[in-house]
């Protein structure tokens, strides 16, 4: 019990987390295994997609309750609005329900957000263990694998009408993240600070402007890898016909 205390305490302290630290090149690790394992083992199979669902919408679950019950940031950090809670809630929907559109949107935000944040993980400022760090990696660790999944497994592709309205939904989010951000002092989304510092001597439209490009660039290339591995999962099922 009186773990279970510290582990979802609410008294902010400092992140004790080195990036590129023995504990962040193991959990690099440990992704790099799962992507492995899952390129080289898995076909596709709805009771792996409902596993995948299960633990990304109770993983985001557990975090919403603990923002609740302690109300730390509940406003500003606590609200499901940054890129990646979206894509776990979508992906976890999509796979659980096997929803097509939350599968195509949360995957192609996945597995950009997933490796950026993995890479560059920013944490609350809480000494390990707690609850934010434990919620953080395993969300985006089964975030990252669930893309790998419905990207190079399952190979599901954007029609014309799915990339516009991926880029609208993404369009959509942005602006409003970067009103919302200005309003009341939130970062969601990192549309108003960077959180590696690059580009915050910007002007905050030039800088808000910069993030859109950016990451509709990374939607068209993420359209043209899906469409290339559906092609080429097509070539070998006519190879081996």
């Amino acid at each position: 019990m009186d773990f279970l205390k510290y582990l979802f305490r609410n008294t902010a302290e400092y992140s004790d987390f080195n990036i590129f630290g023995l504990a962040h090149i193991t959990i690099l690790f440990i992704g790099i295994l799962g992507i492995v394992f899952i390129l080289k083992r898995m076909n596709v199979s709805r009771k792996f997609e409902r596993i995948l669902g299960i633990v990304l919408l109770a993983q985001q679950i557990i975090l919403y309750t603990w923002y609740l019950r302690s109300r730390y940031k509940l406003l500003t950090e606590g609200l499901p609005l940054y890129h990646c809670r979206i894509a776990i809630i979508l992906t976890g929907i999509g796979l659980f329900f096997n929803k097509s559109i939350c599968k195509k949107i949360g995957s192609i935000w996945g597995l950009i957000g997933a490796v950026s944040a993995l890479v560059y993980p920013v944490l609350d400022p809480f000494v390990f263990p707690h609850i934010t760090q434990i919620s953080f990696f395993i969300g985006h660790l089964f975030l990252l694998w669930s893309s790998v999944y419905c990207i190079f497994v399952e190979c599901i592709k954007l029609s014309k009408k799915d990339l516009k309205i991926i880029i609208y939904f993404t369009n959509i989010y942005h602006i409003s993240m970067f009103i919302f951000n200005h309003i009341i002092g939130s970062n969601y989304g990192y549309m108003r600070v960077s959180p590696i510092g690059i580009g915050n001597d910007l002007h905050p439209v030039v800088y808000g402007l910069i993030i859109i490009a950016i990451f509709n660039a990374l939607i068209v290339f993420m359209n043209s890898l899906m469409n290339r591995q559906q092609k080429n999962n097509t070539n070998l099922m006519k190879l081996y016909a």
